[in-house]
């Protein structure tokens, strides 16, 4: 029966069936396995070394890669060729017994159903665990890849080929904490997000393909509570690394934001039409928020501007210092008005002059000078940056 059974498979299947099934280790499977189930028939279904026989094909069909349809299809075979063979005993032996043959028949088909379940069943579990652990190698190295260690090509295209992501593609990284709450979804916009765990932290990869960098935030930014932060666009899934650092120094700006919007300054009705709004968002893109990530970026040059520009105002005692760091920030976020300054800080507009002269004084800084302003305008940024505990990231020795 075993040399019928491997001929039977060999023309079934070809020149392929040749390969796949001429083997001396086939042929040895092929008869143990005829013969677990005739020691099942023998015994009535009270001893099913079958079932067990059938778990470790399925099982080992699926390391080799071999169709399921295929393995299916040889224990149909199989069964059929049982079949023949033990009708064929009955009647040349037992004619008398034909009748067993309806009994045996409905049992032996039950059997072999009850085979290709259990072939199906081991054949997908094999099938999970072995993509399962190939999904988190590819994991691994998109987590190196996070962290600017990896971008060997062919290692590249192997995890974007696991994970559905093409080597090259717009790409953004996103930021937040890793205490948010609710967990951020695994897809907005219909865009898939990669969520990868590091300590305090939760980065999520983007592809920006299907929908742009506004949908996106738009759709994510309701969901995130905590100061969260999306990075500029890069172009390939090798420069991820350098995607979670400006996703970082988006995080980093969230975070001063959030943290100078808390300090106390006074919330009103809302501010004026093309201003800023009082209490920062807690997703902030980094495009939106250059200057800060500027400042970010480079923390010993941003800890001189802020010593050196602005660093007689906080000398002052606390109270002074929070109304006139409040005043020029109302004032720039106002475009320069003094009376809409003067309204969001519930105060007279004489007062917000005052306060601006005595700014202008301290740090030497004339705020009707562009480049003064600037310089201004950055040491402020400096010193939210500074106020946020842990905000400003490091950046890799790989440059990412």
């Amino acid at each position: 029966m075993s040399d019928q059974l491997v001929l039977r498979l060999q023309e079934a299947e070809g020149p392929d069936g040749r390969r796949t099934f001429g083997s001396p280790a086939f042929r040895k499977s092929a008869r143990s396995g005829l013969r677990s189930v005739l020691e099942a028939i023998a015994t009535r279904g009270l001893k099913r070394p079958d079932i067990s026989f059938a778990q470790r094909i399925g099982r080992r069909s699926a390391e080799s890669g071999l169709p399921l349809e295929t393995v299916l299809r040889t224990y149909r075979l199989a069964g059929g060729l049982l079949w023949e063979h033990l009708a064929d005993v009955v009647t040349e032996r037992y004619p008398d017994d034909l009748a067993v043959l309806v009994t045996g028949a409905r049992r032996t088909l039950t059997m072999i159903e009850q085979l290709s379940d259990s072939i199906t069943e081991s054949y997908h579990q094999t099938w999970r665990d072995m993509r399962k652990a190939e999904v988190e190698t590819a994991l691994e190295a998109l987590d190196d890849l996070l962290d600017g260690h990896e971008d060997h090509t062919d290692r590249v295209r192997s995890v974007g080929g696991l994970l559905g992501l093409p080597e090259h593609g717009r790409y953004v990284v996103v930021a937040a904490s890793a205490r948010t709450e609710p967990a951020p979804p695994d897809e907005v916009a219909g865009t898939r997000l990669i969520w990868r765990s590091r300590p305090g932290t939760l980065l999520g990869v983007a592809l920006l393909d299907a929908i742009g960098m506004d949908r996106l935030a738009a759709d994510l930014r309701p969901l995130i509570r905590k100061p969260a932060g999306i990075g500029l666009p890069v172009d390939r899934l090798a420069d991820l690394g350098r995607a979670r650092w400006l996703a970082d120094l988006a995080r980093s700006v969230a975070a001063a934001e959030d943290c100078g919007a808390e300090g106390g300054e006074p919330v009103g009705t809302g501010p004026e039409p093309g201003t800023r709004p009082l209490r920062a968002n807690r997703l902030v893109r980094l495009d939106e928020h250059l200057p800060a990530a500027l400042v970010a970026a480079q923390p010993e040059l941003a800890r001189h501007l802020r010593d050196t520009v602005v660093g007689p105002l906080l000398d002052l005692d606390r109270g002074e210092r929070e109304s006139l760091m409040r005043t020029a920030a109302a004032w720039l976020d106002c475009h320069g008005s003094t009376a809409r300054a003067a309204q969001r800080l519930f105060c007279h507009r004489n007062t917000v002059l005052g306060r601006l002269r005595r700014i202008q004084r301290l740090t030497g800084r004339r705020l009707d000078h562009p480049r003064e302003a600037t310089e201004l305008v950055l040491a402020l940024e400096a010193v939210k940056i500074f106020q946020a505990p842990g905000a400003i990231p490091e950046r890799g020795t790989d440059g990412h």
